[in-house]
C-alpha cells in the first residue's frame, strides 16, 4: 500500500452551495465509524509511518488502542444477572478516551454541566481568537507552546479591564477552550472564549457589554508574539515576527460580535462540542473507495458552502491523530471570577443552574440513565422476563 503515497496529499475538492445539492451528488451508501476505520488501517498506517520516519507520540498509541478496543472484551466487562430467570448479560467497558466519538459524547455532556454549574446567570459573549497560519507549525513543533494561547488571551482581557477600570477594581469572568482544528480538520490553532458581559466589583455587578475590537486584535497579537519570541529566541524569531507585523498591521482576527446564541447554555454547548471527542464527526464520511481514498464533506467557514474533499486514508488518519492532546493537558481553563480563587461576591450572585438541581443533572449522565434518555431503552431490562437485572461482578 505504500506505493500510493505520492498522491496522498493531492486532495480532490468539489464545492456545493447547498446541502441538498451536496447529498444529491454524493448520496451516502454506508455508515463508517472511526473505530472501524482505525481497526482496518491502523497497522498499515504504522508501517507507513515507520517507512517515512513519521513520529507517533505515545499518547496517540494509547488513545487509538483504547478507541479501537472500546466496548470489546479487551477492556473488560461487567456482568449482570436477572434475579427472576437467571439470565446473564455482559456489558463491555468503554475506553473513556478523548479520541473516541462514543465516549466523547458523554464527556462533552459532563464538561458542559461542569461549566454551566459555575456560570453566573447573565449574558455571556462568544469570542474567537485566531492567529496567522504562519504560526501554526510552531505549535505543532512544540505543543507546550499551546499554553501561550491561553496566556495571551487571558492577559489581553484582564489587562484591559485593569487599565480601563482601575478605580472600580472590576473583574470579569471568562472560560477559554482551545481548538487545534478548523472545519476541514487541518491544523488550525485558535481559542474560543465565553466572556461575561458583566463584571464584579465592590458594589456588586456592573454591565460591561462594550469591548473595543482594535484593542483585542493588536494586544492579543503583541502578547502572543512576545511569548513566542521569548521561547524561540529573538534572533530566530525576528524574521517571522517582522513578517507577521507587516502582513497583519491591524492585529490578528478576533471575532467578538454580540451573542448569537439564545442563552449561555447554547454558547457552552457550541464551544465544547469538540473538547471531549475527535475533531471529526463520523456522519460526514461519504465513502471509502477500493483504492483506500476517503471522501468526506464539511461546511466552509468563509461562505458556508459545502465542500467535498477526497484524500488517502493515511492522510486522513494523520490529520486526526495530531489533534489528540497530551496527557493532562487542560483544553478548558477558567479565569477572572470563574477561576479557583473566586471573587468574594461570587457566592451571592444568582447562578445559571439551581444548586439543588445539579446532583440530579449529574445523575442523568450516568451510563444507564444516559442510554434511557438517548435511546428510550433500559439496558438492564432482561430480554426474557423484563425484570431489572442486578450487577454480579466485573473484570478487566
Amino acid at each position: 500500500m505504500l506505493f500510493i503515497w505520492y498522491n496522498v496529499y493531492m486532495s480532490i475538492i468539489n464545492v456545493f452551495p447547498t446541502e441538498k445539492e451536496l447529498f444529491n451528488t454524493y448520496p451516502k451508501k454506508f455508515y463508517f465509524s472511526l473505530q472501524e476505520i482505525f481497526s482496518d488501517y491502523w497497522d498499515n498506517f504504522l508501517e507507513f509511518a515507520k517507512y517515512r520516519n513519521l513520529e507517533i507520540r505515545d499518547v496517540v498509541y494509547r488513545d487509538v488502542y483504547r478507541m479501537i478496543n472500546c466496548k470489546t472484551p479487551a477492556l473488560g466487562a461487567s456482568a449482570f444477572k436477572c434475579p427472576e430467570c437467571g439470565n446473564f448479560k455482559f456489558v463491555y467497558h468503554t475506553c473513556k478516551s478523548r479520541f473516541c466519538n462514543s465516549c466523547g459524547i458523554k464527556y462533552a455532556k459532563q464538561r458542559s454541566l461542569s461549566i454551566e454549574s459555575k456560570l453566573i446567570a447573565g449574558t455571556h459573549r462568544h469570542l474567537v481568537f485566531t492567529i496567522s497560519d504562519i504560526l501554526w507549525p510552531l505549535f505543532l513543533e512544540d505543543r507546550n507552546r499551546l499554553n501561550f494561547m491561553f496566556q495571551a488571551v487571558s492577559q489581553t482581557l484582564l489587562s484591559w479591564y485593569k487599565e480601563q477600570y482601575k478605580k472600580l477594581n472590576l473583574k470579569p469572568g471568562f472560560i477559554l477552550t482551545l481548538h487545534t482544528f478548523g472545519r476541514d480538520d487541518k491544523w488550525n490553532v485558535h481559542i474560543h472564549c465565553l466572556l461575561s458581559e458583566f463584571a464584579l466589583c465592590e458594589s456588586g455587578e456592573k454591565k460591561m457589554d462594550f469591548i473595543p475590537f482594535d484593542m483585542l486584535r493588536k494586544r492579543f497579537q503583541k502578547l502572543l508574539l512576545d511569548l513566542l519570541e521569548n521561547d524561540i529566541g529573538k534572533d530566530k524569531f525576528k524574521r517571522t515576527k517582522n513578517l507577521i507585523y507587516s502582513k497583519y498591521d491591524n492585529g490578528f482576527y478576533v471575532r467578538a460580535k454580540k451573542s448569537e446564541f439564545p442563552d449561555s447554555k447554547a454558547a457552552v454547548s457550541y464551544i465544547l462540542r469538540y473538547c471531549g471527542r475527535p475533531c471529526f464527526a463520523q456522519y460526514r464520511i461519504i465513502d471509502i473507495d477500493q483504492n483506500d481514498f476517503i471522501s468526506f464533506w464539511y461546511q466552509r467557514h468563509e461562505d458556508d458552502y459545502f465542500v467535498v474533499e477526497k484524500i488517502h486514508i493515511f492522510e486522513f488518519i494523520a490529520r486526526l491523530i495530531r489533534h489528540i492532546p497530551e496527557p493532562q493537558f487542560k483544553t478548558i481553563r477558567y479565569y477572572g471570577f470563574y477561576a479557583s480563587r473566586k471573587h468574594k461576591l461570587y457566592d451571592s450572585c444568582r447562578m445559571l443552574l439551581n444548586k439543588i438541581k445539579i446532583p440530579f443533572y449529574k445523575s442523568m449522565n450516568k451510563w444507564r440513565l444516559l442510554l434511557i434518555s438517548s435511546f428510550n431503552k433500559d439496558p438492564l431490562i432482561c430480554e426474557k422476563c423484563k425484570s431489572v437485572m442486578e450487577f454480579c461482578y466485573g473484570f478487566t
